[in-house]
């Protein structure tokens, strides 16, 4: 079984809100080409964790008293798979090829709503990664394969986040 990804050993970020909110519009198909339901890390998986793990709204501060709330809404988590043309005949048995593309997408919307004047701030950040996997992999070496992807999307995400609050919304991060 695979490791599950978090951000635990990562700093939360305390922020002067009320409440924190994980908004999951996207829904993630069972259907393939998509995978990503069939693994025990995704991109909302991640996602999730991320929100989890970094974010603490954090009491006594102006925003929480007023009933300010950080939102983060997953627009798309996809993990796909396309079976990639190898070589038939002699000259492919002799030839290790790529025959599976793995691709995946985070897509997150950070906003900072205040019950009176709305949305206040906004940062949207995507992710995307892909792996190519041999067709001499043994399952093992996929699923290692797909675990790595999944590492590197979960780092670009977390950097991704982390630069767009503090860019766009560092209002609301005490410092």
């Amino acid at each position: 079984m695979a490791a599950t990804i978090t951000f635990a050993h990562k700093t939360p970020l305390a922020l002067d809100v009320a409440s924190v909110e994980l908004v999951e519009p996207w829904r993630q198909p069972g259907t393939p080409p998509h995978i990503g339901h069939r693994n025990a890390n995704s991109p909302p998986d991640i996602v999730r964790a991320w929100t989890r793990d970094r974010l603490r709204a954090s009491p006594g501060g102006p925003g929480a008293k007023d009933g300010t709330v950080l939102r983060v809404i997953l627009q798309d988590g996809a993990v796909t798979r396309t079976a990639l043309k190898v070589e038939e005949g002699v000259g492919g048995l002799f030839r290790d090829e790529a025959d599976t593309q793995i691709d995946a997408v985070a897509a997150v919307d950070v906003e900072v709503m205040d019950p009176v004047a709305g949305r206040i701030g906004s940062v949207s950040v995507k992710v995307v990664g892909s792996r190519k996997i041999l067709e001499s992999a043994s399952i093992n070496e996929r699923d290692r394969v797909y675990f790595a992807l999944m590492e590197e999307i979960a780092a670009s995400l977390n950097s991704a986040l982390e630069n767009g609050l503090n860019a766009e919304l560092g209002f609301v991060i005490k410092r």
